[in-house]
């Protein structure tokens, strides 16, 4: 929120965001098996995550705040990005939390030493004929044709495309041990899914990152590697 003189300007979508993930994290915190690190440090770092991937909408007055959520509860679109995000951002935090803050033993075992800290690996697949976004196919993601270890064990690899998140896939591979800080590498990567109502795809890509002792911390570990959108071809 900023001020100038007499007027006060708001982004009124952190009162949207804020109360779409303290709704998720509630949900989650009062079900048997949650799935994510809900403290207020944690749903205030996924609100940051959220709120720096939509548009902003700034009023300066009662009136274009009233005309300004008139107009967003019609934006399904918008309703819908937004939750998406959210339980993205509460699955990154929750990782960094865990792995990291010895809330829940990391699958790539423990982080001691020089890494090669990687990003997360973000991207859609789409059928190439009729454009839609798939559903119930699994993404693996492969270095020198090898699964790639992910950074904690909730995180999978092969990854389920599933309805709420029609096409979306997402990995964050686990850090990579380094013979010293400083040293810097590019890492080979391929995309791949075999699936019987399509052609067998592969998609190469590579990402160049420079060793570290230094652990990130939350905010710097969610830096993402986006793949522009990929097409399946249908079996003929």
């Amino acid at each position: 929120m900023a001020t100038h003189k007499s007027h006060v300007i708001h982004n009124i979508m952190e009162e949207h965001v804020l109360q779409i993930v303290d709704e998720i994290c509630d949900e989650d915190a009062a079900s048997k098996k949650p799935k994510y690190s809900t403290g207020s440090e944690c749903r205030m770092d996924a609100a940051c995550f959220v709120l720096n991937r939509i548009p902003q909408r700034y009023v300066s007055s009662a009136r274009g705040q009233a005309h300004t959520e008139q107009e967003l509860s019609r934006n399904q679109q918008l309703f819908v990005d937004i939750v998406t995000l959210t339980h993205e951002g509460l699955r990154r935090v929750t990782s960094v939390q865990r792995s990291f803050y010895g809330n829940q033993s990391s699958g790539a075992g423990e982080i001691v030493g020089p890494r090669f800290y990687l990003p997360t690996i973000i991207g859609r697949l789409l059928n190439g004929v009729t454009f839609d976004l798939l559903v119930g196919k699994e993404v693996s993601l492969l270095a020198e044709d090898e699964l790639v270890a992910m950074l904690d064990t909730r995180w999978q690899n092969p990854y389920p495309l599933v309805a709420n998140t029609p096409g979306a896939f997402l990995f964050w591979p686990a850090p990579i041990p380094a013979e010293s800080a400083g040293i810097e590498r590019e890492f080979e990567f391929e995309i791949r899914v075999s699936d019987s109502e399509f052609d067998e795809f592969r998609h190469f890509f590579s990402i160049t990152r420079t060793s570290t002792e230094l652990i990130p911390d939350a905010l710097e570990m969610t830096s993402e590697h986006r793949i522009s959108d990929l097409y399946l071809l249908p079996r003929t």
